[in-house]
């Protein structure tokens, strides 16, 4: 684990401080050197940097913590789930996105007039208040919004009683069946199983969900070998697991197909090839 990840806080603050430093450290030369006003606008942002990593970053990664999901066995699988269920709904066109944006935009744009109004008149303490306001607020606004998507998406809840795992299975089957299979960054906890549950849902055709676990170790022996961007040299995606989703049990008919494919491919999911012949597949990140 990085130390941003171990002290987010004061990473963040070391970042901030240092921004502050570099440019205090510019503007003196700046004066000193008489630079032209080009020298102006790199001032100015760099100071509006250095004051979102002090003030701003902390209000950020307080709510990113808050929208961590329950009942998940670590960081890494909190944030794999939110990515994906992202993911998953913006190709089925429910996050709104493109308003979200255009919303978030337009509040730092008011907020940034609002600023430059307060400033223009005096007020210098009420345009540092609204300046902090205009870092501030998108974030803490965005991240709430996305935690909202991400609890509507949960439809079904404590839906891993629905879901059953199976270990016992002819991994040779795999390369015949065609079944997707998903990385995953640890063994799947109950807010993982949960979140399985809601994204296949739509294409169950009962109320009971079954899947298979296996891990890289396994596939090597049917002659398959997975090669990770970021740990395919140390070893340690050995114990890494995986999960299969036999087909056998979801109503692919018509427009579903096409559908659950690109849904796959969002999350990362692949097929195993049916030859005999050892092959090596190449899997992205799973962070």
């Amino acid at each position: 684990m990085s130390f941003s990840q171990r002290h987010p806080y004061l990473f963040w603050q070391l970042v901030g401080w240092g921004l502050t430093l570099v440019d205090f450290a510019f503007l003196v030369v700046a004066a000193l050197n008489d630079f032209s006003e080009w020298s102006y606008p790199i001032i100015v942002f760099t100071f509006i940097a250095a004051l979102f990593a002090i003030i701003g970053s902390p209000f950020f990664v307080y709510w990113s913590r808050r929208s961590r999901l329950p009942q998940t066995s670590s960081e890494t699988e909190s944030r794999v789930i939110r990515n994906d269920i992202t993911s998953i709904l913006m190709l089925r066109k429910k996050t709104y996105a493109t308003m979200m944006c255009i919303a978030m935009v337009a509040l730092v744009i008011g907020l940034a007039y609002v600023t430059y109004m307060l400033g223009e008149y005096g007020h210098i303490l009420l345009g540092f208040v609204s300046m902090v306001f205009m870092i501030v607020i998108p974030f803490i606004a965005c991240e709430r919004y996305l935690a909202f998507v991400r609890k509507r998406f949960l439809v079904v809840k404590d839906a891993a009683q629905f879901v059953r795992m199976r270990d016992a299975y002819y991994l040779s089957d795999l390369r015949s069946t065609r079944m997707p299979i998903l990385p995953l960054p640890n063994e799947p906890s109950d807010a993982m199983l949960d979140f399985l549950y809601n994204w296949l849902r739509r294409y169950l055709m009962s109320s009971q969900l079954t899947l298979i676990s296996a891990t890289y170790a396994d596939l090597r022996r049917i002659g398959i070998v997975l090669a990770s961007n970021d740990t395919a040299e140390d070893g340690q995606e050995m114990n890494s697991s995986l999960i299969a989703i036999p087909k056998h049990q979801l109503d692919l008919s018509g427009a579903n197909r096409a559908q659950f494919d690109k849904e796959c491919r969002a999350l990362g999911a692949f097929d195993l090839p049916t030859g005999s012949q050892t092959t090596d597949i190449r899997v992205g990140n799973l962070a």
